[in-house]
């Protein structure tokens, strides 16, 4: 509060004697001074326990962490705000859900501790604790990430072996030569010529008969000759 007095002061000042835009430089230095201010804090140390799962944070000062969840690979992210990496150790490595936890100063104000997930294992977001051990003293902080395992998704159908040959159908097989049919009797077979053969069908017998022989010829009375004007004889009746 004393600052922002002490600033408000300074800028009113500023207005009477200098002037709007020599005022807002020394503004712009008055608030990098006072950022420079804020009080950094250190991780002092931290400590993970596989059994529980849990990780424990403690700092120099009272600052809040924030946490975020990232994937592929799996991952969950502590930032703690306006603190500076200590002499603690950067990286170990776990067995189980666990693999590692790293260790890194992210920028200049921010340091960052990383659990790296095991293949196959995910965070419960709903619930994942990170709170202060005792309200009395929020420099020492417990995460407890909420790690489960990813359900795998069942196949309902089977694959097929790559080495497997496709079957080939099976036919009924016929008999090729048919049995002869009993209790039937066989017909003659009679040959039918075609319609239109350069071969005409013979005549019978009877009509060429007929054409060859001569046609009877008639018998004529035998008259006798009558010369001209002798009487007619008489027939009789």
């Amino acid at each position: 509060m004393m600052s922002k007095a002490i600033m408000s002061n300074n800028i009113q000042g500023c207005k009477q004697l200098f002037g709007a835009s020599l005022c807002t430089a020394i503004t712009l230095v008055t608030s990098s001074s006072i950022a420079a201010q804020v009080q950094m804090a250190k991780l002092n140390n931290w400590r993970f326990y596989p059994d529980t799962k849990k990780l424990e944070i403690t700092l120099s000062s009272s600052k809040t962490p924030q946490y975020f969840y990232l994937n592929e690979p799996p991952r969950l992210v502590v930032d703690i705000p306006d603190t500076q990496l200590g002499k603690v150790s950067t990286q170990q490595n776990y067995t189980g859900s666990v693999q590692r936890v790293r260790v890194s100063q992210l920028s200049a104000n921010v340091t960052r501790i990383v659990l790296d997930l095991a293949p196959g294992s995910t965070v419960d977001a709903n619930k994942v604790q990170l709170q202060p051990a005792t309200r009395q003293n929020p420099t020492r902080w417990v995460l407890r990430p909420a790690i489960v395992k990813v359900a795998k998704q069942s196949s309902n159908f089977q694959q097929s072996p790559k080495n497997q040959q496709p079957t080939t159908p099976s036919y009924v097989q016929l008999p090729s030569t048919l049995p002869p049919i009993t209790g039937l009797q066989q017909q003659p077979f009679v040959s039918v010529p075609p319609l239109n053969s350069n071969n005409p069908t013979p005549k019978s017998s009877n009509f060429n008969n007929a054409n060859s022989s001569n046609p009877p010829v008639p018998t004529l009375p035998n008259y006798p000759v009558i010369e001209f004007g002798q009487p007619l004889p008489k027939f009789p009746n």
